[in-house]
């Protein structure tokens, strides 16, 4: 039986038109291409993008230059410097050099934060030609969305 049966299928060559039924249900079906440019899928919550510092209410940066994210960091990317500003508390970073070539978005430097001023961001157009664009000083870690596109291209994007 099982003979006649294989006879049947190669003459009748139902796996070609198995295959064939598979592509003409997709083909028919809903379309699920996003046309990335000019469309953008909003990307998950654990998604880690880029390094950003934050800052609180007030607009205070929440880093104190503790060290800790230079400290932990496997691939030595930070290089931080910090003073205590006359009257305050607290310190504050006068230098925060991010690396970004060397970082392997590892996320233990965003663990380690006592004070949660370093995340993550949903950030993740991180191409860049000029290898001197991955490389993020100060001023630069508090880029967000538009500045921080012109940071890595050079030029304004959708």
């Amino acid at each position: 039986m099982s003979r006649i049966r294989q006879f049947l299928r190669k003459i009748f060559l139902w796996d070609m038109l198995q295959g064939l039924w598979v592509t003409l249900r997709y083909y028919f079906s809903a379309k699920v291409t996003v046309e990335y440019p000019e469309e953008v899928q909003p990307v998950p919550a654990r998604f880690k993008g880029l390094l950003r510092l934050y800052r609180d209410e007030r607009g205070d940066p929440l880093c104190i230059a503790c060290k800790l994210c230079q400290n932990i960091c496997p691939t030595d990317c930070f290089d931080i410097e910090g003073e205590r500003p006359a009257g305050s508390r607290r310190m504050r970073p006068t230098r925060y050099d991010w690396k970004l070539g060397s970082c392997t978005f590892c996320g233990l430097c965003v663990e380690i934060c006592p004070t949660d001023a370093i995340r993550f961001s949903p950030e993740f157009r991180m191409s860049s030609v000029d290898k001197d664009r991955l490389f993020f000083r100060l001023p630069e870690m508090y880029f967000q969305g538009e500045e921080l596109q012109e940071k890595f291209c050079g030029c304004h994007r959708l």
